[in-house]
Order: C-alpha cells, then structure tokens, then sequence
C-alpha cells in the first residue's frame, strides 16, 4: 500500500510540475507573440541541427554547452561554423518582427530592446526561475553582453537545456 502512495504522490508531483511548465510557456509565448514565437522556434530548430553538425558524439544538451565554452574560446578559427540561421530562419527572423522586438539598431550599433515583448515576455515568467531572473536582470542593466561574460554567467548559473527556456536564453544570445 506504501508503494502505491508513493507511486500516486510522484505521479501527482509530476503532473503539478508540468502544467506549471505548460503554464510558463504559454504565457511566455502569448506575450512574445505568435509569430515571433514560431520564429524563435524556428532559431531554436536550426540551432540543434547545427549542434547535431558541429558536435556529432554529443547529446544536444551537452553540445549547448561545448558551444557556449567553444564560442568564448581564443582557439577557434573556424567561426563560420557557429553560423546556424538558414536563410529561412534568418527572414523570418526578421520578417516576424521577433529581431526588432529583441534588439534596438540605432544609426550606429546594435542595442538591446528592454523595452520589446522578448523582454517583456521573460519578465512574465522571471520569477518562476532563478537563471530566468539573474539573466533578465543582468540584460535589462547591461544590454548585450560580450560572449564571455555571458556565457560565464550562464554556465555558472548551471543552466538546464532540456529546459524550454534556459534553451531559448542561450541561442538569443548568439541571434543578430
């Protein structure tokens, strides 16, 4: 009888842990918008297939990883492997309004938009998140980050990518 409680209360756990994930990310997704969400998806595609490319004895999640450490690293030569927008990906990128809505261009750099619905939607969820509220707070205050300090912030924040979010977080970051 113990058993099947336990059994029960591991089955009612899960089930609470996932519709407050469902809940997350549709909330995430109505405030970002339709159609940016189908491009940020689009980006989140493209960037595990190129993963799949660059890291082949890798597990997706692990090559999130080997990609933030190699992107930071002194010793790549080959940058234009870590390109993984297809041309597809890339106009609907912009297309959609989802790079607008991420970064401001001013007459001569590339800001930040703290102000655009990528911000607004993490806001709607960054308290249901450690690394989702160390990172939005980090990113309202500075911006664009250089790649090491992102990618030590992040990493050392312990990021899960089997995690929607945590995903998404880290292929913005490398998204012009």
């Amino acid at each position: 009888m113990r058993k099947f409680y336990l059994i029960l209360v591991l089955i009612l756990s899960f089930s609470c842990s996932q519709k407050q994930s469902d809940i997350r990310i549709t909330e995430f997704e109505k405030v970002l918008g339709e159609r940016q969400t189908k491009a940020l998806n689009l980006l989140v595609s493209d960037f595990e297939k190129n993963l799949a490319k660059i890291y082949p004895n890798l597990t997706i999640d692990k090559g999130y990883r080997q990609y933030l450490i190699d992107i930071k690293s002194d010793t790549i030569t080959d940058w234009k492997k870590f390109d993984f927008q297809s041309k597809k990906t890339n106009s609907e990128f912009y297309k959609s309004g989802l790079r607008n809505e991420i970064y401001d261009k001013d007459t001569t750099e590339l800001k930040a938009n703290n102000l655009g619905k990528y911000m607004n939607a993490l806001y709607s969820i960054k308290d249901t998140d450690s690394l989702i509220k160390k990172y939005w707070d980090k990113k309202e205050a500075i911006g664009i980050m250089q790649n090491s300090i992102f990618v030590d912030g992040f990493l050392y924040s312990n990021p899960d990518f089997k995690d929607y979010f945590h995903k998404r977080i880290a292929i913005i970051e490398f998204s012009f």
